[in-house]
């Protein structure tokens, strides 16, 4: 009798946390259990895509970084050994990825969300605050690299990311020194 309990108990668990499953395929339950709170930030692969070590792929929210830079051809001389090159200046993209990677990779951030949970691309939309409290979308944007892109509904932080963006157009950083 308390085995036939338990097994329905486990039955009607099981069927709750399958039908709640929202449309954008994240499970509430399952992932309010994740620990968002601190987390480490295993890799950037691109100013505005971070990959967690739990091996979420994050998009960061309000932001269109750069690209990273596609691999240059590199001159060898006669032996095969690398020349250098004849303009050391480094790519902007590459010096974007690298400002991201100073600020945040391998170290443990909080993730925040808003409405939308989901892009085309299947990337978690979200917010990254860093150890210190800075949130890492408007710090790129305000160091200059990244452009504003804010698209509704997910404008939990847009005034302090437009504020990021006025601030680095005043001063003309990067991509907003461009005009």
């Amino acid at each position: 009798m308390m085995k036939n309990k338990i097994l329905f108990l486990a039955i009607c668990i099981s069927m709750f946390c399958l039908s709640s499953v929202r449309a954008d395929g994240l499970n509430p339950l399952l992932e309010a259990s994740m620990k968002y709170e601190n987390i480490r930030v295993a890799h950037v692969r691109a100013v505005d895509r971070l990959l967690l070590e739990n091996g979420e792929k994050i998009a960061l929210i309000g932001i269109k970084g750069p690209r990273p830079p596609h691999m240059k051809d590199v001159r060898r001389d006669e032996h095969g050994f690398i020349l250098p090159e004849d303009d050391p200046k480094v790519p902007f993209e590459e010096e974007a990825i690298r400002f991201t990677r100073d600020l945040c990779e391998g170290r443990f951030v909080r993730i925040e969300f808003d409405s939308q949970r989901r892009d085309d691309e299947g990337f978690i939309l979200a917010y990254v605050i860093l150890p210190d409290g800075k949130l890492l979308n408007a710090e790129l944007v305000r160091a200059g690299y990244a452009a504003l892109k804010l698209t509704p509904p997910n404008m939990k932080y847009a005034e302090k990311i437009r504020a990021a963006y006025q601030e680095a157009r005043h001063a003309m950083r990067g991509l907003q020194g461009e005009w």
